[in-house]
């Protein structure tokens, strides 16, 4: 592979791959403390879940300004020092007997805040880094260290919350940031900046500036829509696949966990094989088909769950996590490739806030059809809204697309330039 001796991209991999394992600490250990030290309740546990992700929605537009202004290294050595120093004074005040439930929503707002930065910094800098010819393999390395990391970082921090406490296992989460930032300061590569000197915009037209190339390029526009759609019936679905596999197929939790831990394994073989997928399908057909399958996969619960009760719901479980890390990755190397670099980070930024509103809309859309409709017909909208997601791809130029642009398609950031691999 092209990137195994690359050393820059490498550090980048490596400190990431450990913050990503620190993160699933932290997902456990926050309200771990909040119920079991401070006796919080469902609402605790809510807030701090929102505070974590609400920032991608709220500020994810600002930190792409941010990103386009200032060099995209630095926000992310910033946002890793912050998170550390944020997360380390919760072991501190718990040693002092002085944590509180307040103390920890503002932890958890401020590494929000900051991960938001450091996430649209990083997903416009790659390209960057490895060039535009690399960003399927750079984005597989990097969505299996997450897979891996979901897969498995949750159960090994139960034990360390099991073995040291919650307030210490943060203690672990907070020096990961702490790695990734050493691996951050030892990459060599700096940014190039493609700006004039000359040229003040103000942060309102950069803005525009940026809007105008998501929505005026017909390639953007058409995977931003997918990509919003696609995740807003994925939502839906997630958000009523736990509901359905208790209170429906009746299952345990110790079977609706093997079921969740069998998908999280087939997440990360879609992603180690995503990138050979993607040499026998053009990317255009790849990004539909993949679509079309997690949306299936949904209205399939009840039908895997009617036939083979635990084992159907098994293998539709499967299927959803084989194909979704595979969507992912070509949607944001496909974004990262096309984009301008000057304008990348107020394009991921705008995309980011999008998705996550969808994912947040999605959520709250699944759990009232779920009540007003039923589970299964729930299952079914969630999964046509998916598939619709995907099938608008068939309107623009996305599902024509054969390859990845090169590295001077990017560059030269004209429309014609941008079409430069699609086929008629």
């Amino acid at each position: 592979m092209a990137l195994g001796r690359h050393s820059d991209f490498n550090r980048l991999w490596f400190g990431q791959t450990v913050s990503n394992f620190g993160d699933k600490i932290s997902l456990l250990a926050l309200p771990t403390l909040a119920v079991v030290v401070l006796d919080g309740g469902a609402l605790e546990v809510g807030v701090l879940g929102a505070l974590r992700f609400l920032p991608f929605l709220l500020l994810a537009p600002i930190a792409g300004l941010v990103a386009d202004r200032v060099s995209r290294r630095t926000v992310m050595i910033v946002a890793d020092l912050g998170r550390f120093l944020a997360l380390a004074t919760i072991p501190l005040a718990f040693a002092l007997d002085s944590v509180s439930m307040t103390h920890l929503f503002i932890v958890a707002g401020i590494t929000g805040c900051l991960t938001t930065f450091f996430e649209v910094s990083y997903q416009s800098w790659l390209p960057q880094l490895i060039g535009t010819e690399n960003l399927i393999e750079g984005n597989t390395k990097l969505q299996i260290s997450r897979s891996v990391a979901e897969a498995v970082g949750a159960g090994a921090g139960g034990a360390l919350i099991q073995l040291l406490g919650a307030a210490r296992a943060i203690t672990a989460d907070a020096f990961t940031f702490l790695i990734s930032l050493v691996a951050l300061l030892v990459i060599r590569h700096r940014d190039v900046r493609e700006r004039t000197e000359e040229r003040k915009a103000s942060a309102k037209a950069e803005m525009k500036e940026g809007m105008r190339t998501l929505f005026g390029n017909p390639v953007l526009r058409g995977l931003f829509t997918a990509n919003v759609v696609v995740n807003l019936g994925a939502a839906m679905g997630d958000a009523l696949l736990i509901v359905y596999a208790y209170k429906v197929l009746d299952l345990s939790p110790g079977q609706v966990g093997v079921a969740f831990a069998v998908m999280s394994v087939f997440v990360i073989v879609g992603a180690v094989l995503s990138e050979v997928v993607s040499k026998s399908l053009s990317v255009g057909r790849l990004l539909v088909i993949t679509a079309v399958v997690l949306g299936a996969g949904y209205i399939l619960v009840p039908t895997g769950g009617s036939i083979g009760g635990f084992v159907g719901l098994i293998v539709v479980q499967a299927i959803i996590g084989f194909v979704s890390p595979m969507f992912d990755i070509h949607v944001l190397s496909l974004v990262q490739g096309v984009t301008p670099n000057e304008q990348m980070g107020r394009v991921s930024g705008t995309a980011l806030s999008a998705v996550y509103g969808a994912l947040s809309l999605g959520y709250f859309a699944g759990g009232a059809l779920g009540e007003g409709i039923g589970l299964t017909a729930g299952l079914a909208v969630a999964g046509t809204v998916t598939i619709v997601g995907g099938l608008t791809l068939l309107a623009g130029p996305v599902a024509k697309i054969k390859e990845m642009p090169t590295g001077d398609t990017a560059e030269e950031g004209s429309p014609a330039a941008d079409e430069a691999k699609i086929t008629a």
